[in-house]
């Protein structure tokens, strides 16, 4: 017996030794990324599982499941971006129409970080205003735009509308218009669709430009004045193929030097200063791309680079064209087997202003780059004047400049710099530009996959190979590069 004691007391003492001796693994990312506490970490905003994961760009580790998003509500999240300042990162929930805030270090979830929009706002976008830790926010479903200070995110300032709407004759149909206003391009007072967008500070006043991308599903087509109907005389009544109306682009001025704490709404003084058409910029300058009701451009995403306005517009977000069939309406000057307006997915277009006179940009040149091409902030090398851009089908880059001649395509959808293996259907929903190692990250939505390609050379013939790819949380979308320390 006396044997049998010691034999067990030595077991128990030797798995208390080991147990002492060898530390527990960790039982969650959460835990791994924070014992592992990489210092710079690619944030990877996910979409559908509505959380974030991270990924090491030194180990090439990543870690999933970080911190859910969607504190400040009931009503799913829908996290539509996200954006590193002053020790927070700020997240924009389209869902629940807030802002949230989350410590930089531990992720922890910043409850005094917390601001609401309005029911049905759903914003889209950060606009950030440089220099400062403030950003603007369109409400795609408002057509209103708010400041919001991310420092002290509690604080409401006045909502904006992107537009001044116009009085239609009496007894005019829904599709009837005005006359075109300094504040409303196109005479009529359908939604706007605010989204991106880019400040120019200069002076005492600065710029806010904001892309309205006009989406509306139920554009109805007219004869002469009328509402189609198909068959004639039927009262049905016939809408386009596609969903966008006259894109426009909104200019509003405000008070750079007043954003601090505490400031007031009169002294930021934020106001819509004009309203500009981009379809007619475009067709009055080049007569090839003529607008169709349901074929708008679709702008999504606008930068200040090398003092210029660049407007990516995304086109028909991709998808399979459709085309006309005997039978159905058929506008005048198509035919059966043409393709329907607005549906065809291979039209992005890039618009270049000059805006030496902010209130007065001036198109200076256009890309057709094809595909569905949304830009990103953080996908822009600047060494080399690259901009990547993201979305159904693929990765695509064009060449930025001072003049229109230092323009130039890249990776058009013909020649995708990373192509899709279903290009009707897969999603590239985010993409980053890692200027230190010379990555690029690209959020593979469809697949659930974070994807990398490395660029090497000079910046007249950049060398690209496809590097690494890790499997992330449930719908990767937006990406940030953050450093912890």
């Amino acid at each position: 017996m006396k044997i049998n004691k010691i034999i067990a007391f030595s077991l128990l003492t030797a798995a208390a030794l080991l147990l002492t001796a060898c530390p527990q693994p960790p039982v969650s990312d959460y835990q791994a990324f924070m014992q592992a506490d990489p210092q710079r970490v690619v944030m990877i905003l996910n979409g559908s599982s509505e959380n974030f994961s991270g990924l090491d760009p030194v180990t090439g580790a990543i870690y999933n499941n970080l911190q859910l998003v969607g504190h400040s509500g009931t009503n799913s999240a829908v996290p539509s971006d996200i954006i590193a300042s002053d020790g927070k990162l700020s997240v924009l929930l389209s869902g629940q129409n807030s802002v949230e805030g989350y410590n930089i270090t531990t992720l922890d979830y910043l409850d005094e970080g917390r601001h609401y929009f309005k029911n049905g706002y759903n914003p889209m976008a950060f606009i950030p205003v440089p220099g400062k830790n403030w950003a603007f926010i369109g409400g795609l479903e408002t057509d209103e735009i708010q400041i919001v200070n991310l420092d002290d995110a509690g604080t409401d300032y006045s909502f904006v509308k992107s537009f001044s709407e116009v009085i239609l004759p009496e007894g005019s149909n829904q599709e009837t218009k005005a006359s075109p206003t300094l504040t409303n391009a196109v005479g009529d007072n359908h939604k706007r669709g605010s989204t991106g967008g880019t400040v120019l500070s200069e002076g005492a006043f600065s710029y806010l430009y904001v892309t309205n991308v006009r989406y509306d599903s139920s554009i109805l087509l007219t004869e002469g004045g009328e509402l189609a109907d198909y068959p004639p005389s039927s009262g049905s009544k016939v809408s386009s193929g596609g969903y966008f109306r006259e894109a426009t682009l909104s200019i509003f001025s405000f008070n750079s030097g007043a954003l601090s704490t505490g400031a007031s709404d009169a002294a930021i003084a934020f106001q819509l200063v004009k309203e500009l058409s981009l379809e007619d910029i475009l067709s009055a300058k080049w007569p090839d791309r003529t607008y169709y009701p349901g074929d708008g451009l679709n702008p999504q995403s606008a930068f200040i680079l090398g003092g210029r306005l660049n407007i990516i517009c995304t086109g028909t977000n991709g998808g399979a064209a459709k085309t006309f069939t005997s039978g159905e309406y058929i506008p005048a000057g198509y035919s059966a087997g043409d393709v329907k307006p607005g549906t065809d997915p291979d039209d992005g277009v890039i618009l270049v202003f000059d805006i030496s006179s902010p209130d007065e940009p001036v198109c200076i040149t256009h890309l057709e780059i094809g595909g569905s091409p949304v830009g990103f902030r953080e996908g822009i090398d600047k060494d080399r004047k690259i901009v990547y851009l993201a979305g159904v089908g693929g990765v695509q880059s064009y060449r930025y400049g001072q003049a229109s001649d230092d323009y130039a395509v890249l990776h058009s959808s013909s020649s995708m710099l990373l192509t899709a293996e279903a290009p009707d259907t897969d999603y590239y929903s985010g993409l980053c530009y890692d200027e230190s190692d010379g990555v690029i990250y690209i959020s593979f939505y469809s697949g659930d996959e974070l994807k990398s390609v490395n660029v090497t050379g000079s910046a007249e013939a950049p060398v690209y190979s496809v590097g690494s790819s890790w499997q992330t949380g449930d719908g990767p979308g937006m990406l940030a590069i953050i450093n912890r320390d």
